[in-house]
């Protein structure tokens, strides 16, 4: 693969980079081909001296978002339920002269996430942006979902975003620059719909309205509430339901040339994470590379076929 090829398939920025982080072999081989790891964010702004805390951080999305704040100087707390993913998450910033720190959770209990807040707030002595982007995910329809299954999409979606906004209000008011929460939604359920993934899109509508509603909630303690809201990105998860050969044929069909990536979505976090983006809330910012304003052939089919495969293995 030619350097321009693999830069175009990463979002590579083309400016120098603080700190060159390596990233899980899954999502790497995706993100960057195999020439390279997926490169650290780079920022103008520097977030030194501000803490964030990120869900889900352990891995794929999570992963990628932390390594950018990572790169940008921030402690990370990264809050993870699989912790083996986590210390190797950690062990690349630290390795990079990055800073993080592990909270072990599960985001669908209440006491759990209130628990991280306390916990992110005395190692640190502050916090100043909360990323939340765990999520547990049903794939399926109407008859297909199990009300276990269902329950957890909401609480670890939608409940969780609430539970986190909530504890960690008074340290995000006392942000210097604003506090700033960001949730990690999804173009399915807000934009368009995905016939077989109506529980994870019913789930995220919700977290949509919630980032919206929470907003005006917050305002007047100078923090700002928004989303990304992503199509597909190449990662870990998305190579679980697509499989190697259909996550790089769905890829092809995506207007813009290319999955997401991880870095992508790490890019829109930091600028809303930014003093550049204060004038910005109760926003979602749509990032699916064009698929929702344009039609290829071919992609829904493949998609609902992977889909099926996976309900008749469940079965």
């Amino acid at each position: 693969m030619s350097q321009g090829k693999a830069d175009r398939l990463s979002g590579a920025c083309p400016f120098p980079l603080r700190g060159r982080l390596s990233a899980h072999a899954l999502d790497e081989a995706f993100c960057a081909g195999t020439e390279g790891v997926v490169r650290g964010c780079c920022v103008s702004e520097s977030f030194s001296g501000k803490t964030v805390i990120v869900t889900g951080g352990g891995r794929g999305v999570g992963r990628g978002i932390a390594l950018g704040f990572a790169s940008a100087g921030a402690n990370v707390m990264l809050a993870a339920r699989t912790l083996s993913y986590a210390e190797e998450t950690k062990a690349d910033i630290e390795a990079a002269g990055g800073v993080a720190d592990i909270f072990g959770i599960d985001v669908k209990d209440h006491a759990q996430c209130s628990a991280l807040i306390a916990a992110t707030a005395k190692r640190f002595g502050g916090i100043d942006i909360i990323v939340h982007c765990a999520a547990d995910i049903a794939h399926g329809g109407v008859g297909h979902v199990s009300d276990e299954a269902m329950e957890a999409g909401f609480a670890s979606i939608a409940k969780a975003a609430w539970w986190l906004l909530d504890a960690g209000r008074p340290y995000l008011a006392k942000a210097s620059d604003g506090g700033r929460f960001i949730a990690i939604g999804s173009v399915n359920g807000t934009v368009s719909i995905v016939p077989n993934m109506t529980a994870y899109g019913m789930a995220k509508a919700a977290l949509d309205a919630f980032v919206r509603g929470a907003a005006g909630d917050v305002v007047a303690d100078g923090i700002t509430v928004n989303a990304v809201n992503p199509g597909l990105i190449a990662s870990a998860r998305a190579m679980a339901v697509l499989g190697d050969e259909g996550l790089a044929t769905y890829a092809a069909t995506v207007p813009v040339g290319r999955a997401g990536t991880p870095e992508d979505v790490a890019h829109a976090c930091l600028f809303l994470a930014s003093a550049r983006s204060s004038y910005i809330t109760g926003t979602s910012i749509k990032m699916d590379g064009g698929s929702s304003v344009a039609v290829a052939n071919g992609r829904n089919d493949l998609l609902q076929n992977k889909l099926k495969q996976q309900r008749e293995i469940q079965i």
